[in-house]
């Protein structure tokens, strides 16, 4: 039976680019209520079936890479997911379920990855719809990635 494994991976951005964007987001809306951005890699593993728990140890060994991200010191945070289009499969996605059976891991049908941005409010209110419209274009492509508002989706 056939399983969908999601594995957190490190931070997607630098500091600098975290920082950019959120001169971008002030510059599209200067009284916008957004205090801090965080932006992390999230994997998804499409298997034949359970994987053993040594091609499980090869399968994180390959998919840690990058500074790690630290940890939410809380839970007023707010959550998009944004990951390829339905129904496309990146470049990125080719490569790395290549790099995964030549690393003999024959159960691994395909790797996507997507990032998770993570936004923290001023005073931890919940996000302003205003907010969220004039940040969903500056962290996502409409044309060749979808933004899903549960990461658990």
């Amino acid at each position: 039976m056939a399983e969908i494994l999601s594995l957190t991976g490190s931070s997607a951005l630098s500091p600098f680019r975290l920082t950019k964007l959120l001169q971008g987001l002030a510059s599209e809306r200067p009284r916008h209520g957004i205090a801090q951005l965080r932006a992390t890699f999230r994997h998804f593993v499409e298997t034949t079936g359970p994987l053993p728990s040594s091609a499980r140890h090869v399968l994180e060994a390959l998919l840690t890479y990058g500074q790690a991200a630290p940890p939410l010191a809380d839970a007023t945070w707010h959550s998009f997911l944004v990951v390829p289009r339905p129904g496309t499969i990146s470049p990125w996605s080719s490569k790395a379920t290549d790099i995964a059976r030549n690393c003999g891991l024959d159960a691994v049908r395909r790797i996507e990855r997507g990032v998770v941005f993570d936004v923290q409010t001023v005073g931890g209110v919940p996000l302003a719809p205003e907010d969220q419209a004039a940040l969903l274009p500056l962290i996502h492509d409409r044309m060749t990635e979808a933004v899903l508002f549960d990461v658990d989706d």
